[in-house]
């Protein structure tokens, strides 16, 4: 397991992709756009899998795959096609999503 959710990450080491062994990954609540087409090694495919990604303000394609479930994501993510837009959207060097608001968090708010 790997929890890397509420850090406002823009971006997701490759590396993760290399721990196959990998069953859950939690990258919830972060300002991620992307993810690495290396994260396609992962296998999230048993009952007994989990991976989170919700709360991130990814581009059109992954979103609309993320609608579709994980299964089809982790396909489109292997594809040709998204290394293509990986690799565009990499080149652009497009500013990151402004940061999550969190002063409104439960485990912040002061008895």
């Amino acid at each position: 397991m790997l929890v890397l959710r509420d850090n406002d990450l823009i971006e997701i080491p490759k590396e993760i992709g290399e721990l196959t062994r990998l069953r859950e990954l939690h990258i919830q609540a972060n300002r991620l756009t992307l993810l690495p087409p290396e994260i396609g090694n992962l296998d999230f495919s048993s009952d007994k899998s989990e991976f989170k990604l919700h709360l991130n303000d990814w581009v059109t394609p992954i979103q609309d795959q993320l609608q579709t479930g994980i299964p089809r994501l982790m396909d489109y993510i292997r594809s040709e096609t998204y290394r293509y837009l990986y690799n565009r959207q990499v080149a652009l060097k497009n500013p990151p999503p402004p940061k999550i608001d969190k002063t409104k968090k439960v485990s912040r708010l002061k008895a």
